[in-house]
């Protein structure tokens, strides 16, 4: 081929090309091979197996770490990954794992894997229980690539296949205990208390729990303790509390819109069994234990107990009209109350003491001696000062009277007679079980009492629990008639210009007790709260 200008083509693989650079022409003449090496084309990609691109293997020593990694933050996923068997490394991580889930847990390889070995230390943690050992970590090759050997001996040296650890605990319990023995915490115990129980035994009741790390088979049974820690026991205590009573006592007044209190002994022996407040009453900033009310008509167990002393009988007439003049004073009952027939309402003292005639009972007073009424309250326990490890108390008072028409108002529960839910419990106990009675809350711990005097007569006191048997049959509380054995006193006492305070004392079987309903208006509430309290009881 000619071209212009007389050129000829050499060869049929060449080509040329003319440049233009100002005028002048320039002639080019390249070669293919130069041609594929200016001609533009795709970036260079390195193969695939090149060192540069290739993520670094990781070395045993990287591995190790990683499954001490693993093991320490409790994480089976990432330790199994690890291991030439993930499966069962997995499986076996999480159950040891979970059987440990109670301790702490620190793991750190020991230095650097050396060769194909490495070593792991593991150091668990549980109260006061410290197991820390070191586990023979042995490494191997597999396509290249570094994995821990699994055995369940990785997790301790002394796992043999289906093997694991578990954590047991031992409950120290509870230093503090109801009067059967069961574990109390400070929440069950009675608010009214709780103060003075957490000033006897120091506050701390809890005591200390004890552990050990065993090696279990595949079902969870113990093979070997490798680690043992004993729990310590704080010096135990136990209430006289018991836990069916307070129950029973705390859902009564629960029950109740107003204010209520129910304090309960052991009759025989004088020990606290519960003491339930609601919230009403707690509000007012009252308490069943040291705050003292007037008793009412509840009083008429003290009034009925001296005059007993002093030559009459339950069978003894009485008179019961509907007022009574004594000095200046003019004392009604409640209502139009009024027994026997016109012109004297000549009755017996146990039918005045059931239906609670104020006439009757003013007169009694009137014409005992001045101090009669304080000596029987103190036979009774009022007026006694207690001191009782746990709690602080205050059963009352009933004041000597010279006057006739004070000691009249005072035999009626009306006059400056003043007494506690507690202190009347105790005049409770003391007519059921015939004896001056000490009350205690913390077994062991002694009550000391002063002022007590020996209990009245069993003659008198016969006469006394005949009359309030009386009570809960035909009279002020025969609501209470379905429930044999149950003895008591109502009582309903005027409190200046408000609602008068509704109480009912008495006992059933070996519980003694005092209801108190401030402002109730009547005895009434507080005979159909008891009511409650005893058939829960039963």
């Amino acid at each position: 081929m000619t071209l212009k200008g007389g050129l000829n083509f050499m060869q049929s693989k060449t080509r040329w090309w003319i440049l233009g650079t100002g005028g002048t022409a320039v002639v080019v003449v390249l070669s293919m091979a130069g041609y594929l090496l200016l001609a533009p084309g795709p970036a260079y990609v390195p193969p695939q197996n090149s060192p540069a691109t290739q993520p670094q293997a990781l070395t045993a020593d990287d591995v190790a770490h990683a499954y001490a990694q693993g093991f320490e933050t409790l994480d089976p996923t990432a330790a199994a990954k690890v291991t030439d068997d993930p499966t069962a490394a997995t499986a076996a991580l999480t159950l040891v794992f979970k059987n440990m889930s109670n301790a702490r847990l620190t793991a750190s390889l020991a230095g650097n894997a050396v060769g194909d070995t490495a070593s792991m230390n593991v150091d668990w943690h549980s109260g006061q229980l410290d197991m820390a050992y070191q586990v023979p970590l042995k490494m191997v090759q597999a396509n290249g690539k570094w994995a821990v050997h699994w055995t369940d001996a990785d997790i301790h040296p002394e796992l043999a296949k289906g093997q694991s650890l578990a954590l047991r605990t031992t409950p120290g319990g509870s230093s503090l205990t109801d009067r059967n023995g069961q574990p109390m915490t400070m929440d069950s115990v009675p608010k009214s208390v709780k103060a003075g129980v957490q000033q006897a035994i120091g506050g701390d009741l809890q005591a200390v729990d004890g552990h050990s790390i065993t090696i279990v088979d595949a079902t969870g049974t113990d093979v070997k303790t490798l680690e043992q820690k004993e729990g310590t026991k704080k010096a135990a205590y136990a209430l006289t509390i018991d836990g069916t009573v307070q129950a029973a006592a705390q859902k009564a007044v629960d029950g109740v819109q107003g204010a209520a209190t129910i304090v309960a002994l052991q009759a025989s022996t004088g020990e606290v069994l519960g003491i339930a407040t609601n919230s009403a009453f707690d509000s007012g900033n009252l308490s069943p234990l040291t705050g003292t009310f007037p008793p009412g008509s509840t009083i008429k167990i003290v009034t009925a107990t001296a005059a007993i002393e002093h030559g009459l009988t339950a069978n003894s007439t009485v008179n019961c009209p509907n007022t009574v003049h004594i000095g200046p004073r003019t004392i009604p009952n409640e209502d139009t109350l009024k027994l026997g027939s016109p012109p004297d309402y000549a009755t017996a003292m146990h039918e005045a003491f059931a239906y609670s005639c104020n006439t009757t009972f003013a007169q009694l007073a009137a014409n005992l001696g001045a101090n009669d009424l304080p000596t029987a309250a103190h036979q009774l326990g009022l007026g006694v000062d207690f001191d009782i490890p746990g709690m602080t108390t205050n059963t009352g008072r009933i004041d000597a009277a010279s006057d006739e028409v004070d000691r009249a108002v005072d035999g009626f529960g009306q006059g400056t007679d003043l007494v506690s839910p507690f202190g009347m419990a105790v005049v409770a106990a003391t007519v059921h079980n015939g004896h001056a009675t000490t009350p205690m809350l913390l077994r062991g711990q002694q009550t000391t009492a002063t002022g007590q005097v020996a209990a009245p007569s069993a003659g008198v006191l016969d006469q006394v629990r005949t009359m309030m048997r009386e009570v809960c049959t035909v009279g002020t509380a025969r609501g209470l008639a379905s429930l044999p054995g149950t003895y008591g006193k109502t009582g309903t006492a005027e409190v200046g210009d408000g609602a008068a305070h509704g109480w009912f004392v008495g006992y059933r079987n070996d519980v003694a007790f005092a209801v108190l309903l401030p402002h109730a208006d009547s005895s009434g509430p507080a005979v159909n709260v008891a009511g409650t309290f005893l058939r829960t009881i039963g």
